[in-house]
């Protein structure tokens, strides 16, 4: 429940929504006073004056930002000692946002804004070993609160719509997906993280005090990758939802496009017609994307009603029940840059995103940009290619229980494009 001394640790704060998440919470949602004081957790380095958090303002919780906890290579009794050490009243935390990194570690991010550049990350080529890897993490770091946190209430942790099959050819379920769907064919579950992830969680949450939910947003699955001018299947994925990154991440599509559009524009010039990347068949495919705000309000909004939502329910999220598809969304999205957003090319040659930048990647440099940093863009090409099916998400459950907000979803592309220009990572 509310109240002046609710603590939030989140993890994975310098990602896509665990940077949306301490956004929301330093901008006093879901009313001020909610929270007395806020953790932010992160492994690579993170400097607060490039975060772009609201820290100017008058009245925010206390914020304390720490870096270098990582869930990799550590054991519950080093991470124990990182967080003891490192955090400032790690005692009294009661509610826990769970956003780290799942697929990928970084072990290297430049943070001078001159300078950025991508970071680099070592991936599992093996499914079934990261699904083993990011358990692992989950447990060391819920093993380590257990110890130090006595007070904690509730735990927030994010799966994706591979819970319904969609890294699965020409997806598994009907739309609209629903989260009594399933359970995925044998042997499906051992290559995804989720059902690790869980089983974790119930474990770890066994006679205490606390409990915990899954939120669910669609996702971009990065099955592809080019082999000449094909596309051919990997066993790679991510999830990628509408965000800002300040610092450069791994899969993350708004980043991706907005380099795109806005060097389409430089070179191309305003009013040129820039076609969809991807199929007619994926143009035309329904979805509802969900937002880093939606996604944290929502996070938030649960960690406050346990008794609504606890127990390890799932709860589909996205920023509106209504499904649209790109027809709808890329003319609105190119408009922002001055362009004319129309359907795929038939020309088999035409540039994807990642090969457009690669090949005209100086002219940001020459008006003195740099480009948000995408961690292996190339993969993002292939989300108008591979998700060319309906996948949208019913949010009846989520409605029933209480959160019903909704958002724009042109408006949370604009407001992460409003953000990457701010932080000079696009042209103005």
């Amino acid at each position: 429940m509310a109240g002046e001394n609710n603590h939030a640790l989140v993890f994975g704060a310098s990602g896509n929504v665990g940077w949306g998440v301490v956004d929301q919470l330093l901008s006093n949602y879901p009313a001020p006073g909610t929270f007395s004081q806020v953790t932010a957790l992160v492994n690579r380095p993170f400097r607060l004056e490039d975060s772009f958090w609201p820290l100017d303002q008058t009245t925010i919780p206390g914020l304390q930002l720490v870096s270098g906890i990582d869930l990799v290579e550590g054991t519950v009794e080093s991470v124990s000692e990182l967080l003891r050490s490192k955090v400032k009243d790690i005692e009294n935390v009661t509610h826990v946002f769970y956003f780290g990194a799942r697929y990928v570690t970084a072990t290297h991010c430049n943070t001078d804004k001159s300078l950025l550049r991508p970071p680099v990350y070592k991936s599992e080529p093996d499914p079934k070993e990261e699904a083993r890897v990011t358990r692992r993490m989950l447990e060391v770091g819920l093993s380590a609160l257990n110890q130090l946190s006595p007070k904690l209430q509730f735990v927030v942790f994010p799966s994706g719509t591979k819970e319904y099959g969609i890294h699965i050819p020409d997806g598994l379920f009907k739309a609209p997906y629903v989260e009594s769907m399933g359970p995925l064919p044998e042997g499906s579950q051992d290559s995804i993280n989720y059902p690790g992830m869980r089983a974790a969680l119930t474990k770890a949450s066994e006679g205490r005090q606390w409990t915990w939910c899954d939120i669910r947003p669609d996702a971009v699955v990065s099955l592809t990758c080019h082999v000449g001018s094909s596309l051919q299947p990997l066993r790679e994925c991510s999830s990628a939802q509408i965000g800002f990154v300040p610092n450069g991440s791994a899969f993350n599509l708004t980043a991706h496009w907005a380099n795109y559009l806005s060097l389409y524009a430089l070179v191309e010039g305003k009013g040129a017609k820039v076609p969809f990347p991807g199929t007619l068949k994926a143009y035309d495919s329904l979805y509802n994307e969900a937002s880093a705000d939606i996604i944290a309000r929502c996070s938030i909004w649960a960690a406050l009603h346990p008794e609504k939502v606890g127990g390890g329910h799932a709860f589909n999220i996205a920023d509106q029940a209504k499904a649209e598809s790109m027809r709808e969304r890329w003319p609105r999205l190119a408009a922002y840059f001055g362009l004319q957003g129309i359907a795929p090319s038939e020309d088999p040659n035409v540039l994807k995103p990642s090969e457009y930048i690669a090949k005209h990647g100086t002219v940001l440099e020459k008006v003195g940009i740099k480009s948000s940093p995408v961690f292996k863009s190339e993969f993002l090409d292939s989300y108008g290619y591979y998700l060319d099916f309906d996948r949208h998400l019913s949010l009846e459950k989520v409605k029933k229980a209480g959160f019903t907000e909704e958002l724009d979803p042109n408006q949370s592309w604009f407001r992460a494009f409003d953000r990457y220009r701010q932080a000079e990572m696009i042209p103005g």
